[in-house]
């Protein structure tokens, strides 16, 4: 019985002319349609090189998360509060003040709530409303009632204790801190007479409301020390330890030493709540935003979560100062925004000290969209039009909602936000600080996202998968992803299952070249020489067939040549390895040739292996686009996938290239939908022990991911890049 017949009657012929649907346009198919993009050939070089030099921007460090700060601290009397009243005792509580509330209109005078007014630090201020959480919370007037350092509290890594730090963050070391210099930017341009106007701008200093403050922490750069500063709003959480701000203030390039947090910092009044402390591992964003570039790469993705510790009297952040809500997918059309942030005013004179001294104002929020400029990624965010608004005030709040406010965004976002002194910038909020936040409340990283944009994986040439990486993860090790790039560029991307988004990490093997880029043509991956690993095989241009042994994190180590450049071997349009009846290895090389022959080399090591002949030249199989490997039945022998021309997806059940004992199952009917899928490969990906999963590369660029196939379908279906 020879193979074409097993098909259905009169299959064979159909499937023959529907190759001509591959050309017709792209048409829906239920909800799950794609869009078709434009040939490879089409997309301008410099866009393509762009996205690659996006992609590959030290991208081993995207599992790193902001682990970056302070560790353990020692609590200890306090060294920060003012005069006690003779009215009140220590540790004294009263309600919150009401000042989160977004009720200053532009040009009016706004409302300040008894909190908010500058008191005479020896005289107790009234009593506040309740606070947005609805707890009551502290007035600053007294110093708190230390309580007995705990043994948590007591750093094994030789940080400073917490009375350390209430002494060395005195009033004028504050003064000194300089916004980061992601920030400072935002002024450069601006002559001394042109800062020190912004001095009289609209926008207005007061002095601040408890639910926001400012981060301190010093940091090396180039091997010189600073004193930074950015600011923060306090967000409800169970841990009532929260601070939400923006991701550029604290990217790992940063190291920071002796972070505290200080609500309602200003010049008059430095530390009227205490010193918070901060942890080491205890700031909460988004990897991608995390890693070198992010902060171009991933606009939309500037913000962070960073948790406290207590203060020196055992009290949590939010039971001292209560704190303001997030408000997720509220839209950007809020006419009365109130905007919060620390400018760091530079007037020119260098014998000037800023006052750091918050400023306020509320002005309409809108929507504003823009493409990619200058090395930033562009996308859609909130925009609020505020004088004075320079270095200093990012992670300051964007606040809605009057009576019942909402922290709706933090500066940051587009230009880390935004290169001018009078328009302010937030990435939206939505999903993704959703699970930053659930992460934080979690008390663990989030989910490291390392796979590139959809634009980016349009450029994958080939995907092979195989164990590359064999320090994982995992305790038990999942396949890694190959991939050969457009530029010529190759890159593992590490197995690591489901709760790390099957992949944690990417691992650069050899940049950009034209050696590859212009004749690489196909690459599999299979277990040639019997080491446990994976081996790397590469038809190029010319025919020649090459086998790279062991290939892992390190690179290559060696190069065999299987067949010299050949006129035969160009016309090996389609391959794949598996285990194919020959040992128990994955070393069986399965090659569709360009007339439809379809063979088998057996037991390949550093030689091509026994040659069986499957298939006769014929027109079916000239139609079989992409084929790929896998244990889908789960009986050792493995299954040979195909994706056909027309849109149908076959596997052969326990495969050998002899006999007739394997079966045809359908997995997926002709349809317009799969047409799109342009490289299909097997593996083992999911948290079972076997090979039965598949990856699809779109031709939009979007990445899918189907676990735990059997004879009956593909599988689960998994989107890790959406289109």
């Amino acid at each position: 019985m020879s193979f074409p017949d097993r098909r259905l009657p009169g299959h064979a012929e159909w499937r023959y002319f529907a190759q001509r649907f591959v050309t017709k346009g792209f048409h829906w198919l239920g909800s799950a349609a794609r869009t078709r993009s434009g040939s490879l050939t089409t997309i301008r070089n410099d866009h393509m090189e762009g996205e690659m030099r996006l992609r590959h921007g030290l991208v081993t460090v995207t599992a790193v998360t902001a682990a970056i700060t302070l560790s353990g601290l020692t609590l200890s009397a306090p060294a920060w509060a003012g005069p006690t009243p003779g009215t009140a005792s220590a540790g004294t509580t009263s309600p919150a003040d009401s000042s989160a509330s977004p009720t200053v209109m532009p040009g009016t005078t706004p409302r300040v709530s008894p909190s908010d007014t500058t008191t005479d630090p020896a005289t107790p201020p009234s009593p506040s409303p309740t606070d947005v959480s609805g707890s009551a919370t502290e007035s600053p007037s007294g110093p708190p009632t230390p309580t007995t350092p705990s043994t948590s509290g007591t750093p094994d890594d030789g940080s400073d204790s917490l009375s350390e730090l209430e002494e060395y963050w005195t009033p004028e070391r504050m003064a000194e801190a300089l916004p980061v210099p992601e920030d400072q930017v935002r002024e450069a341009g601006l002559s001394a007479a042109q800062r020190k106007k912004l001095l009289r701008s609209p926008s207005h200093t007061f002095e601040g409301i408890k639910e926001v403050g400012t981060f301190y922490w010093d940091e090396r750069r180039d091997g010189e020390l600073y004193h930074r500063y950015c600011a923060g709003t306090v967000v409800p959480s169970p841990g009532k330890d929260m601070v939400l701000t923006a991701a550029h203030c604290f990217d790992s390039q940063d190291q920071h030493m002796k972070q505290v947090f200080v609500p309602k910092h200003s010049k008059n009044h430095p530390a009227p709540y205490g010193l918070f402390p901060i942890k080491v591992g205890q700031i909460y964003a988004d990897p991608r935003y995390m890693r070198r570039g992010g902060d171009h790469d991933n606009t939309g993705l500037d913000f962070a979560i960073l948790k406290t510790e207590p203060r020196s009297d055992g009290k949590k952040l939010q039971d001292v100062v209560g704190a303001i809500p997030i408000g997720y997918d509220t839209g950007f059309d809020h006419p009365k925004t109130r905007v919060i942030g620390y400018p760091w005013l530079d007037n020119g004179d260098p014998h000037y000290h800023p006052k750091q001294d918050p400023l306020d104002c509320t002005s309409p929020m809108k929507k504003f969209t823009t493409g990619d400029e200058g090395g930033w990624k562009g996308g859609t965010f909130s925009q609020i039009d505020c004088d004075g608004y320079v270095s200093g005030t990012s992670g300051g709040p964007f606040i809605i909602g009057g009576d019942d406010p909402k922290v709706v965004g933090v500066t940051g976002g587009w230009q880390t936000g935004g290169h001018s002194a009078d328009t302010s910038y937030s990435s939206y909020f939505d999903s993704d600080l959703k699970r930053i936040y659930d992460a934080a409340v979690a008390g663990r990283q989030p989910t490291p996202i390392v796979l590139p944009a959809a634009s980016t994986w349009k450029h994958a040439k080939d995907i092979a998968s195989g164990y590359f990486a064999l320090n994982g993860p995992v305790s038990e090790d999942h396949m890694d992803m190959f991939v050969l790039w457009s530029d010529g560029e190759l890159t593992i991307y590490r197995g690591a299952g489901k709760g790390l988004n099957y992949f944690d990490k990417e691992i650069r093997v050899q940049g950009p070249n034209k050696l590859w880029a212009d004749h690489a043509v196909q690459v599999v991956a299979g277990d040639f020489t019997g080491d446990n690993g994976s081996d790397l095989m590469v038809r190029w241009s010319d025919g020649e067939l090459t086998l790279y042994p062991s290939v892992d994190e390190r690179g290559f180590h060696g190069e065999k040549q299987l067949m010299p450049a050949n006129a035969t071997w160009k016309h090996a349009e389609a391959l794949t390895a598996g285990r194919y009846g020959g040992n128990k290895w994955q070393d069986d090389l399965v090659v569709r040739w360009s007339d439809g022959e379809l063979t088998v080399y057996q037991n390949t090591g550093t030689s091509l292996g026994k040659e069986i002949k499957v298939v006769n030249p014929n027109k079916l199989w000239k139609h079989a686009v992409e084929i790929g490997s896998g244990d889908y039945t789960k009986n050792d022998t493995w299954d040979l996938v195909v994706r056909w021309s027309d849109g149908e997806v076959t596997c052969y059940d326990d495969f050998t290239g002899t006999g007739d004992s394997w079966g045809e199952h359908r997995w997926k009917a002709p349809n317009n939908l799969w047409e799109h899928a342009m490289l299909v490969t097997g593996g083992d990906f999911s948290d079972n022990p076997w090979p039965d999963d598949t990856l699809v590369r779109w031709s939009d660029g979007e990445l899918s991911l189907y676990t735990e196939g059997n004879a009956s379908g593909i599988g689960d279906e998994h989107q890790l890049v959406a289109p």
